[in-house]
This record gives C-alpha cells, sequence and structure tokens, in this order.
C-alpha cells in the first residue's frame, strides 16, 4: 500500500495534455527506469500513443497529465472513451512512485468516468507489474484473467459494485 504524501498530491496541477506538453512528456518517457520501460512502455507504445493523440487528438481518447513543479510527474489516459467501459493507462515517475499519486489518480480517473455515465472502466498490467495489481486491487479492480498474449493481466472495475 502506498505511503501517501497528503502535501505531495496536494502539490499536483492536474489538466488535459495539449499541444504544449510534447517536451514534458518526451521527458517523462525519457527518464523511465528499464523497469517500467518493460512493463509498462514496453516497444514505447505509450509514449507513441499520446503524442500520435497530441497531434491528431479524436474524442475517443483523452489525457491527463499531473504536473509537479513544472514537470510531468504522471499521467493517465483512457482509450476507447466512447464506449461504455473505456480502458483506463496510468504511470507513475520511478522517483514519486509509492507516495500515493497513483492511487490518487485512479480516484480522479473512476470519478470522473462515473460521472459521464460509464458503467466501469477496464485495464490490463504485464503479470510481472506487481505494484501496479496491489495498486489496482486495492482501488476495487478485479483481475478476470490473462490476455491471450500471456503477458497481461486483464483487470475490471465495475460501478454498479462499488
Amino acid at each position: 500500500m502506498a505511503n501517501v504524501d497528503k502535501n505531495l498530491i496536494n502539490s499536483l496541477t492536474v489538466r488535459e495534455i495539449n499541444a504544449d506538453d510534447t517536451k514534458k512528456i518526451e521527458d517523462f518517457f525519457d527518464k523511465m527506469g528499464p523497469e517500467s520501460r518493460s512493463v509498462f512502455n514496453r516497444r514505447d507504445y505509450n509514449r507513441r500513443g499520446v503524442l500520435k493523440f497530441i497531434v491528431r487528438p479524436d474524442n475517443t481518447r483523452r489525457y491527463y497529465a499531473a504536473e509537479l513543479d513544472g514537470e510531468i510527474a504522471a499521467y493517465f489516459f483512457f482509450l476507447d472513451y466512447d464506449s461504455s467501459i473505456p480502458e483506463l493507462g496510468i504511470a507513475v515517475r520511478d522517483d514519486l512512485a509509492g507516495k500515493g499519486i497513483g492511487t490518487h489518480l485512479i480516484s480522479l480517473a473512476r470519478d470522473m468516468a462515473k460521472d459521464e455515465g460509464k458503467g466501469g472502466l477496464q485495464l490490463t498490467t504485464h503479470v510481472a507489474n506487481l505494484r501496479a495489481q496491489t495498486l489496482y486491487e486495492s482501488a476495487g479492480f478485479v483481475c478476470k484473467g490473462v490476455c491471450k498474449n500471456g503477458t497481461e493481466l486483464f483487470y475490471l472495475l465495475n460501478f454498479r459494485n462499488i
């Protein structure tokens, strides 16, 4: 369980990612350690996704930055936001892991989706990403099984159950 740093959480500014954030996003991913790259940003998939969105935004995706002292401390996103149960993704800067930022952002994301009438959230995580699995389960997500690729677990949060 995260050791929540309330001063840190209160210092975050959460906002939508925009075209001016390209350098900040590049910096965020460049500072990612090997473990984070292997379990969250394999083959640079997530970096390419957010940078593509900046250039060509669409209504099916939403990206949000949590800024601290002018840098991106974490970000979260929704894919397939036009569906009833969009997919959630979240990443916290390595040096800030375990301080409650992930818990805070999942709570924000859950509230946003619920307020907009979504039926729940889904996500996947690498089977080796034990920290994320603990976070998701503490937030009410239930592991529904291993994805077809065998390397990711599928989680679901049904708003009717919370």
